[in-house]
């Protein structure tokens, strides 16, 4: 029995395909990963693993996510002082 999520990316490919638009990935495969990777270690960007080691991506977890990303980006924005990025850490 084989079970089929539409919703979820299986594979680099299809994982940066997807995430292109929202990380502003660059045309380069293996640019485009590890710019993938580094959000995924740093923002907790919620990809996991298959048991087969395939990496995948659920969309409506990952739209869930940056729901929660751009209102606390939003929230630093606000406090900060002008002139200031809210993507620096402290």
């Amino acid at each position: 029995m084989t079970l089929y999520f539409e919703s979820w990316h299986v594979g680099r490919k299809k994982i940066i395909a997807y995430l292109r638009p929202y990380l502003d990935l660059p045309q380069k495969h293996e640019s485009a990963w590890q710019k993938v990777k580094r959000w995924r270690r740093h923002c907790g960007l919620p990809i996991d693993t298959q048991p087969n080691g395939k990496p995948y991506i659920d969309e409506d977890m990952f739209k869930m996510w940056w729901t929660e990303y751009l209102r606390l980006i939003n929230e630093r924005r606000q406090r900060m002082p002008k002139g200031e990025s809210p993507l620096n850490p402290i």
